[in-house]
């Protein structure tokens, strides 16, 4: 059989916390086929609407539309800085290959999740959700913990934007 991989995007709100850099990780639903349950940033599947302005701006709709479906926030597409593309592994049920990006979400008002997709939302420092995720206190899937682990180098949201601006996008394709 056959698994035709999707196009998908995602993308790491960030915002200013009292400790310093936050990221915003949504609880997915149980029920759902994809890493139930998972501790993940809001994205999913690049839909045809996404191509209204071109193939190329589709990842970064998708990932603007999906963060305003799954968790109520409003990000400007444009302001997306991609930080890596990851390719799911063959042998899965389900394969995906994912833009990945990070947002300024500072000013994109409070977190209101849709109760289908995303069931609960926390904000935490990378380094608090890294220990959450040893501790088995959330479950988090591999590009998770990659972009988790990219996001200690930074004290706040600017500081990250500019870096993950100034290299190269990372790819993963695990045994592609």
């Amino acid at each position: 059989m056959t698994v035709t991989v999707q196009p998908a995007a995602t993308v790491a709100p960030l915002r200013d916390g009292p400790h310093g850099l936050e990221v915003l990780l949504v609880q997915r639903s149980p029920a759902l086929v994809f890493a139930p349950g998972a501790w993940v940033f809001p994205g999913g599947r690049v839909d045809e609407g996404d191509h209204r302005d071109g193939a190329e701006r589709a990842p970064r709709r998708a990932a603007v539309r999906e963060a305003a479906e799954e968790a109520g926030l409003l990000l400007d597409p444009d302001a997306l800085v991609e930080v890596a593309h990851w390719t799911t592994p063959p042998g899965q049920v389900r394969r995906y290959a994912t833009w990945f990006f990070v947002a300024d979400a500072n000013r994109c008002g409070g977190v209101r999740v849709d109760g289908t997709e995303a069931v609960d939302y926390r904000w935490l420092t990378p380094a608090d959700a890294l220990a959450a995720g040893r501790a088995h206190d959330l479950t988090l899937i591999r590009p998770t913990i990659a972009t988790l682990t990219e996001l200690l180098d930074f004290a706040d949201v600017a500081a990250a934007l500019a870096g993950f601006a100034a290299r190269a996008t990372l790819r993963h394709a695990p045994g592609s």
